[in-house]
């Protein structure tokens, strides 16, 4: 601003000297032509740089690679609880007991049948018997010994159907507990003593010890062309490789893609997608927060580029910024391809490195004088 207004004083000295101390007319016109300093405005610019490639982040936790959920295969009250949520079962173990009374019972009842059975069946064979030595003898009939035979056979099928409600009522004695099926941690636990549960209801979660996987909901506009390795960094647990320990912060390790859903969540309409963690110096816990971080390749359609989000400008012509040339502007029309942070990103024929209004772009209007405040 000094330059100019000193530029401003030597023309007025000039002009006095030349016409005697008042202003000719030519001076006071070229006075007139300059743009008065408090007039021009100022503007913020930055560079058109050019976009990396697109850089992008989802968070989720880490889970089990399988999670299973405990249910008896009777019904019943239960009577024992053995385990709490967080506990860590070894396979075998006993989590839950139901009242064995009622099974108790249908074992005893399920043993008399049995034993009823066979005695029809042993006198049933007995009569066959008999009846085919009077056969030999031609004492007995042909139909009184097919009668025999068929009533032999008929109770022979029932002390089968006997003996396998027995073995039945034996399994219900050992469903009554409910072991553990796998090692691992208890997740959650919804049974309670005294509350009576339906067989398939669930009571408790196991999740298996072994392999961790990073659970993540993806959105539909991301779910095409999911990257299938991404860059995990876990919350609270940073790996140091060389020390083969974990310590508090986080570090970055690589993990891949394992699944992901055939089908949107109809309630977020994302897909979830699971992606293997590599065995860990320190294992982290289930439920840690993880951030993904995922890098997609650029399009090959055209150069894009970056400005600060400022620079755009929508005026019902398309998106455009401004173009900072010899301290005046000229609008560029661009193509906005998205935004990320506080930059958007464009398709443009700027060249990286070119000026451009940062700030204040609403203002202005193609051709104007500004004075710049570089970023």
């Amino acid at each position: 601003m000094s330059t100019r207004m000193s530029r401003i004083g030597a023309i007025c000295v000039a002009a006095l000297l030349g016409s005697g101390c008042e202003p000719s007319q030519d001076a006071s016109s070229a006075l007139e032509a300059l743009p008065d300093p408090e007039s021009v405005p100022w503007v913020l610019s930055a560079r058109v740089e050019s976009a990396p490639n697109s850089v992008w982040t989802l968070t989720g936790t880490v889970r089990a690679r399988h999670e299973i959920p405990l249910s008896f295969r009777i019904g019943g009250e239960i009577q024992e609880r053995f385990v709490d949520a967080g506990a860590h079962v070894e396979a075998g173990d006993v989590l839950f007991r139901l009242d064995p009374r009622d099974v108790k019972q249908q074992r005893l009842a399920a043993e008399a049948t049995v034993a009823s059975a066979r005695a029809e069946s042993e006198n049933a064979e007995r009569e066959r018997e008999r009846l085919d030595d009077l056969l030999t003898k031609r004492l007995a009939s042909e139909q009184d010994h097919d009668r025999a035979v068929t009533a032999a056979r008929a109770a022979e099928q029932r002390l089968l159907a006997a003996e396998a409600s027995l073995e039945q009522a034996r399994n219900a004695m050992r469903y009554a507990d409910l072991l553990a099926p796998a090692t691992g941690v208890i997740l959650d636990v919804e049974g309670q003593v005294g509350q009576v549960v339906s067989p398939s209801q669930a009571v408790a979660r196991l999740a298996e010890d072994g392999p961790r996987e990073i659970e993540v909901q993806v959105p539909e506009s991301r779910r095409v062309g999911l990257p299938p390795e991404a860059t995990a960094r876990l919350g609270n647990v940073a790996v140091d490789r060389s020390a083969g320990a974990a310590s508090g912060g986080s570090a970055p390790v690589q993990v891949t893609l394992r699944e992901i859903a055939g089908s949107a969540d109809p309630l977020s309409r994302t897909w979830r997608a699971r992606y293997r963690l590599p065995d860990l110096p320190g294992e982290p816990g289930l439920g840690t927060t993880v951030t993904l971080t995922f890098e997609t390749a650029r399009e090959a359609s055209g150069p894009i580029a970056r400005v600060p989000l400022g620079a755009v400008l929508e005026r019902g012509e398309g998106p455009q910024i401004w173009r900072i040339e010899d301290g005046r502007v000229e609008p560029e029309p661009i193509e906005l391809i998205g935004i990320v942070g506080e930059q958007a990103e464009i398709r443009t024929g700027l060249a990286p490195g070119t000026a451009v209004v940062a700030l204040g772009a609403h203002l202005l209007m193609p051709g104007q004088a500004v004075q710049v405040l570089e970023r």
